[in-house]
């Protein structure tokens, strides 16, 4: 057995040589994307949850695609760096994710207690309280996304709408090691045209969530071609115009074959622009708190608009949204997050 683990291990690391993880590794600005993204998570939400119009180039999917796209490349070469080792792979991706995650849904059920209409007695008496609980913790969301008596007279009443891709993460972060294995054992010029076959040809048939799933294949797609990666800022001026191409010119088959080929061009371009933006890459240095940013934005904003705070300043109340939001993020990170990635490197 630990023979035949050697084995996969040294053909899954094979799949990037030294000198391309090297590169990968080099001076990038992913971390400045993932707050900019994460930010504009929040303003986008913030929209939704006061009932205003969301301001045109944060609508869309944009953000969650960006989301997905990082990932996708980030973890497949997380995996790739521990030598295919299943064991240390979940065990920090369990720990990045979890204990932060359940928290966050802790902090949901106590807002729901401290704000609920019904009286403390019926709150916890009531099945749906556990039952949010319980699905949530399992990242079940849709299966009981609010509590009893809670947000009712809010636009939304969800306590925290945006846990929703969770469910697609994790199963990304189960897939990942298969699809790895199998470029692996067969060679990434087998596996990668089966997976562009399959992205291109069922992405108009998927539903919204499996179309963004997509996305995460696009980024492994990247990686495991990233000895090419001088070629991407040439790749970006194909790749743009392409996908602005279907809003300038009126044509439902021009839109359905450039909206397949999406989840490559978009994460051709955003991984490029990630390595020609490396002078942003000080933000290594910062506390990573973008996971936090994720988890907690929704029930602040939640909160706030339940006090109505946004009827006297919708500027002040985005503020204040994402000041405290910033302070959760920070605090998870500094007492759950960090600790834990420390312990399991």
């Amino acid at each position: 057995m630990t023979a035949v683990r050697r084995e996969k291990s040294g053909n899954v690391a094979a799949l990037l040589p030294d000198e391309v993880q090297q590169v990968v590794k080099g001076a990038n600005c992913f971390d400045f994307l993932r707050y900019f993204f994460a930010f504009m998570l929040i303003v986008a939400h913030f929209c939704t949850l006061t009932n205003i119009d969301q301001l045109f180039f944060i609508s869309g999917g944009l953000r969650v695609k960006a989301f997905f796209v990082i990932t996708g490349f980030l973890v497949s070469f997380s995996f790739i760096r521990r030598n295919g080792n299943l064991k240390s792979y979940f065990m920090k991706r369990f720990v990045r994710i979890v204990p932060a995650y359940l928290c966050t849904i802790v902090f949901c059920f106590l807002i729901g207690l401290w704000l609920t209409d019904l009286s403390a007695g019926s709150f916890l008496s009531s099945s749906s309280s556990w039952r949010y609980l319980a699905v949530n913790a399992m990242m079940l969301n849709w299966l009981q996304p609010d509590l009893p008596g809670v947000f009712l007279a809010n636009p939304l009443p969800q306590m925290n709408g945006a846990l929703w891709s969770m469910k697609l993460e994790v199963l990304f972060y189960i897939i990942v090691p298969m699809l790895l294995f199998l470029a692996a054992k067969w060679g990434k010029r087998l596996l990668l045209p089966i997976l562009f076959v399959a992205v291109v040809g069922s992405y108009s048939f998927l539903q919204v969530q499996g179309q963004y799933f997509t996305f995460f294949i696009g980024g492994m797609t990247v990686l495991l071609l990233f000895q090419y990666h001088s070629y991407l800022k040439y790749l970006i001026w194909v790749c743009v115009p392409l996908m602005v191409l279907p809003y300038m010119v009126n044509s439902p088959l021009l839109e359905q074959c450039i909206g397949s080929l999406e989840p490559y061009l978009f994460a051709i371009t955003l991984v490029g622009v990630a390595y020609i933006l490396s002078f942003l890459s000080f933000f290594r240095r910062l506390d990573n708190i973008t996971y936090g940013l994720y988890l907690y934005h929704f029930p602040v904003i939640q909160v706030l608009v339940h006090y109505r705070l946004h009827e006297r300043s919708i500027v002040l109340t985005l503020i204040l949204a994402v000041l405290i939001t910033a302070i959760l993020a920070t605090l998870s990170w500094k007492l759950i997050e960090q600790p834990l990635m420390n312990k399991y490197k």
